[in-house]
């Protein structure tokens, strides 16, 4: 969640706005909202990411973002405090652009959304195209959405972290999740963000008590999915193998959430914080790192939280996200 695999960070999320998908504007674009079904929301997001890619692809990464992201949208991105803000957003874009030798573009694997479409997110691999023919992986990212008043989709945080590979999931895996809803419930959306921090920090507490390994296998929900690895880690008994080397004596991560976002309907909310990571270097002394990390969030059937996926990435103190 806050920090590397096997070495590499957390391959995450690219931050995108999407103008796409299933549009609705003025007083009654609310009821319309509440009218479409899930599956149509899903959709409604996934137009969006590929609106944005769309843009990225014709008028740079720097401009798209500018277009597709909320007025206050993080992104984490490796080595910086992550930039805050629309204009800081697009101003780090530009000295940085994702298309820098070619054409950017990038599709989600999974996507999904709130039982009540305020919030989503979306994981997926980012690639560019250069010389009109070669097509090569890039990165990976994780992105969390929130629907406006207006109906239109805004990329509230996202993270971005390189790759060579692809993510690939595995035969039967599905876009959106199949794993049994919670109750449905009504609740204001700053009672359901206490309840996902108050996950994070407990999530944390087991890290630091039992090792990150344990926590990650016992926080992961049955379908999540991390952006690691040569392919990605698909669910959760693949998590909990690949994190099983990361015991209390190898690494001590711990870490606290400063941010986040929820929906009202009590189902799904994300925490951005802050992490230090304790390990040793090659010569067995102490080396501490420090991670900002973008996690979502899903109640389960049982009402407890879990995460569905999680990344992050190296941060130059311990400031911030």
């Amino acid at each position: 969640m806050k920090r590397m695999f096997a070495g590499a960070l957390v391959v995450a999320a690219l931050g995108t706005l999407g103008c796409g998908g299933a549009k609705a504007s003025g007083p009654g674009a609310e009821a319309v909202m509440a009218r479409q079904s899930l599956e149509d929301q899903r959709a409604g997001l996934r137009a969006a990411d590929q609106a944005m890619s769309d843009a990225a692809e014709k008028s740079g990464s720097a401009q798209a973002f500018a277009d597709f992201v909320a007025d206050d949208a993080v992104l984490l991105v490796d080595g910086t405090y992550a930039p805050k803000g629309k204009e800081a957003i697009r101003a780090w874009l530009a000295a940085h652009p994702l298309e820098a030798e070619g054409k950017v573009r990038w599709a989600p694997v999974r996507w999904d959304v709130s039982a009540d479409g305020t919030l989503g997110y979306a994981v997926g691999n980012v690639s560019v195209e250069s010389g009109g023919t070669s097509v090569r992986p890039t990165a990976r990212y994780i992105t969390a959405w929130k629907r406006q008043p207006d109906g239109q989709w805004r990329v509230a945080v996202a993270v971005l972290n390189a790759a060579k590979s692809p993510m690939t999931p595995p035969a039967g895996f599905t876009p959106s999740s199949t794993q049994p809803a919670p109750e449905p419930r009504a609740i204001a959306p700053a009672k359901v963000l206490e309840e996902a921090k108050a996950a994070d920090i407990a999530f944390s507490a087991m890290s630091v008590a039992e090792g990150m390994g344990k926590a990650f296998a016992a926080y992961a929900a049955q379908d999540a999915v991390m952006p690691l690895g040569s392919a990605g880690i698909f669910g959760h008994d693949a998590i909990a193998k690949a994190y099983a080397p990361f015991t209390l004596e190898a690494i001590d991560l711990r870490w606290e959430p400063v941010l986040g976002d929820a929906a009202g309907s009590g189902d799904l909310a994300y925490t951005v914080g802050r992490a230090i990571s304790t390990g040793k270097n090659a010569q067995g002394q102490p080396e501490v790192d420090h991670v900002k990390y973008l996690t979502v969030w899903r109640r389960q059937a049982d009402g407890q939280w879990r995460y569905v996926t999680d990344g992050g990435n190296a941060s130059p103190g311990p400031q911030g996200p």
